[in-house]
């Protein structure tokens, strides 16, 4: 039924188009790199069961993120006080072959089942297991007083892994999962100091890299409400993370309103860009340089809703796999900054009393459940692809579809990914400026909802050259659309695309006007665009009333996808606003102003992402 009404849909409904999609003959470079690296993208949340290894490999999933080693087996309430320095761990527990074998084994196994593809794991604790002897009184018995003594732990911890696997570490130790959660136990200035104590020791001692502050969705989503009052307690942690820690660390969900609609909220996309505007905006200021950015848990947020945790169904199978999806092109659009992500799904996440395979890739008996439908759509994308530039229709409007384009210059097949955030249907007019390929017919492959749970329908034909060069995306899904061209992709110029931040940031909106300036090293670009955060009270226009750069008007421009427009968990308008500059415009020193409708808000952050031929 699914391919009879899409069928219809591209013959008589596409004539027309509700966006266009300009794919151009260039290859877009982000930060300097320009393949699809599948090890960045392809990450799950635990290790695994070493009798799930063959399941996860037969997907293309591996273990992102190994989680809790602090909490597991009571491994650091157990631990001992030094002997010889009083409120110390005592170095010789970790020693011990037997214990450390039952503490690294499960790892070792990660490493021989999957080699190099797990070479970029990130390490986390949970930070609240603690033993008895240690001083904890100015934190509720939950957290050590001393935090170099808290530090020594993980040092001593990290020491007897590099021993048990002659050195094979993970890539990044993640100091705390989401401390946001327990402050009356870790306040802010206390997670600092430890943050700072931990990464000190793991650079000096074992090269490690470290990645904080992990903080929930929440604190990046709502960073604009009750007068930046999370976004300060962000930039107070960047104030030591930006000198001694090597990746800023975070977490994004997107929520479902309820268990029978498809009805959602949360932090993609528009606040996503607006929350990482802002870090990466303070890091230029404070450092003049980008920071690199870790996602380790992404998805489809289920804990605020109060259903019982083991609670299952279709759509909840069908939403952990489409908003993941929506992350996917999000991240896959700031791969300049973003430099790995992990989906919170596991290889199988049952243990004795939780029984729910919700979260789950796989049954404890290899059998795929339906989640395992992300990770084969990602699948489909090798190194061997490269990424072309593309750019969505500047008509003044939310941006709904969002667009990658991949091609494989030996085989020259061509691959247009479309991810539709609404729940309408969209005909996508695809533009291939000057005619550089005359694609007409191609394979489909598309995740919907259907029939209360999702399905995949993979490789089905369809022929656009008939429809006005339109294809079909159905609301609420993910889709790519591959072209077999002649095309010779061997001397198609590459665009390295980077992104430079104003001056200032944060800025009031006074007398219903905003002026900041940006800097790039150079001029002569090939491409540019602007891209604007603007935060203002709930029922406020964001959008400028008119834009000015280096003192000529931008008049093309889009909003970014806004999940929380229909939320009431808000008090404020927060959204992106991309605006079309020409590149003839673009200086050394670049003048942008904007005036609003009124006065109140803010400008939270100014971007320049201009491209250069290479």
């Amino acid at each position: 039924m699914y391919l009879q009404v899409l069928n219809a849909l591209l013959l008589w409904g596409s004539a027309y188009s509700d966006t266009t999609v300009t794919i151009y003959n260039e290859w877009l470079s982000q930060g300097g790199r320009v393949n699809y690296e599948v090890e960045r993208w392809n990450n799950v949340n635990g290790l695994s069961q070493y009798y799930l290894i063959p399941s996860m490999k037969s997907v293309g999933a591996v273990p992102g993120r190994w989680v809790n080693r602090d909490l597991r087996d009571n491994l650091f309430v157990n631990w001992p006080q030094s002997p010889s320095h009083h409120g110390y761990p005592d170095p010789t527990y970790l020693q011990d072959k037997s214990l450390q074998r039952r503490t690294f084994l499960t790892y070792l196994k990660q490493l021989q089942g999957y080699g190099n593809d797990i070479a970029n794991m990130v390490w986390e604790m949970k930070g609240l297991s603690w033993p008895s002897w240690i001083d904890k009184s100015q934190h509720q018995d939950k957290f050590p007083n001393n935090v170099d003594a808290a530090s020594e732990f993980v040092s001593l911890m990290v020491q007897s892994c590099k021993k048990y696997t002659s050195g094979r570490l993970p890539y990044i130790f993640e100091v705390i999962n989401e401390p946001d959660w327990d402050e009356k136990y870790i306040d802010p200035q206390t997670n600092i100091n430890y943050h700072r104590a931990v990464a000190d020791k793991l650079k000096s001692r074992f090269g490690m890299k470290v990645a904080g502050p992990s903080f929930t969705s929440m604190v990046l989503r709502l960073a604009d409400e009750n007068n930046f009052s999370l976004w300060k307690k962000i930039s107070n942690f960047m104030d030591m993370s930006l000198d001694h820690l090597d990746f800023f660390s975070f977490h994004s969900y997107n929520h479902i309103f309820n268990t029978s609609s498809e009805s959602y909220y949360g932090i993609n996309e528009d606040r996503l860009f607006a929350s990482l505007d802002m870090v990466e905006n303070y890091s230029h200021i404070k450092k003049g340089k980008s920071v690199q950015l870790v996602n380790t848990e992404f998805g489809v947020g289920l804990l605020s809703m109060g259903i019982a945790p083991d609670f299952e169904n279709g759509l909840i199978d069908f939403e952990t796999i489409y908003q993941a999806n929506g992350f996917m092109f999000s991240f896959l659009n700031l791969r300049e900054f973003m430099d790995r992500a992990t989906v919170y799904l596991l290889a199988n996440e049952q243990y004795p009393g939780h029984t729910s395979l919700r979260n789950s890739l796989f049954t404890k008996d290899g059998h795929p459940l339906n989640a395992t439908k992300f990770f084969l759509f990602w699948k489909n994308f090798i190194y061997d692809q490269q990424f072309l530039r593309v750019s969505s229709q500047y008509d003044g409007q939310e941006k709904i579809v969002s667009p990658l384009a991949l091609a494989n210059p030996q085989s020259s097949e061509m691959v247009i990914l479309l991810h539709n955030f609404g729940s309408e249907f969209q005909n996508v007019k695809l533009d291939f400026p000057n005619n550089w390929i005359n694609p007409s017919s191609g394979e489909a492959t598309c995740i919907v909802f259907e029939k209360g749970k999702p399905a995949v329908h993979a490789d089905y034909h369809f022929d656009i050259s008939r429809v006005n060069d339109t294809v079909g995306l159905n609301g609420s899904s993910t889709c790519f659309y591959k072209f077999q061209t002649n095309y010779r992709f061997d001397g198609t110029p590459t665009i390295n695309q980077n992104t430079y931040y104003g001056k200032d940031m944060l800025i009031p909106i006074s007398n219903g006007h905003v002026q900041t300036v940006i800097s790039v090293p150079s001029s002569g670009y090939h491409e540019a665009r602007l891209r604007v955060g603007i935060s203002r009270g709930i029922a406020d226009n964001t959008k400028p009333k008119t834009i000015g750069f280096n003192g000529q008007t931008l008049s093309s421009s889009y909003m970014l996808f806004d999940a929380m427009k229909t939320s009431l968990k808000r008090t404020t308008t927060w959204n992106v606003w991309e605006f079309m500059v020409p590149e003839s415009l673009v200086k050394t020193t670049n003048t942008v102003t904007m005036a609003f409708d009124g006065d109140g808000g803010s400008v939270t952050s100014v971007a320049l992402v201009a491209g250069k031929l290479q």
